[in-house]
């Protein structure tokens, strides 16, 4: 058990802890489609090409200048700073399973907690990889889930996830005795 996860304060009176954990940071920070990287370093190259041609220019126009430099700081956030910004929030993202209740608390900036009650948990789906790291998500996916991965402000799975767990299939198993459980 994590003696630091923050969900513990939440628990009420005589509320069992079945599993807590936190997502490996690297599995959590690097997911989404290799594709995205490849098109994110391109459009950098791109952007970067055409600020250097602009700004070779005497008395480039303003407008080209910032229009370049707004394309830059796009590309450097999709090849560079995402990943900064996925590993942060994996740095501050807990899981928690109770007897009665699955608990995610996360956020890269700003915390948010999300609580789901085991009866009313919808068919948990499991997203298991290599050596057992995987996903266990609760209820519908968005389908651009799998294509963009971490670090992405806004674009979420469309339900609430246990992203990037050691030995996801226990933990799948767990929560669904649990879930039979508490209905």
């Amino acid at each position: 058990m994590l003696d630091s996860n923050p969900l513990r304060i939440r628990l009420e009176a005589g509320e069992q802890i079945i599993w807590d954990g936190r997502p490996l940071r690297l599995a959590y920070t690097f997911r989404g489609s290799p594709f995205v990287f490849v098109f994110s370093l391109v459009w950098l190259g791109f952007a970067l090409f055409w600020e250097g041609s602009v700004l070779s220019f005497e008395n480039a126009p303003p407008f080209f200048v910032l229009w370049g430099a707004m394309f830059v700081a796009f590309g450097l956030y999709v090849a560079v700073g995402r990943f900064w910004v996925a590993a942060r929030e994996a740095d501050r993202t807990w899981y928690l399973v109770t007897d009665g209740r699955v608990l995610i608390r996360t956020g890269a900036f700003r915390p948010r907690t999300i609580e789901l009650s085991l009866g009313a948990l919808p068919m948990p789906q499991l997203e298991e990889g290599p050596r057992g790291v995987g996903t266990i998500t609760f209820g519908p996916l968005s389908p651009y889930a799998g294509t963009f991965g971490a670090g992405w402000p806004g674009i979420r799975s469309g339900a609430p996830a246990f992203v990037a767990i050691a030995d996801a299939a226990r933990v799948f198993r767990l929560i669904d005795r649990a879930r039979a459980a508490a209905n």
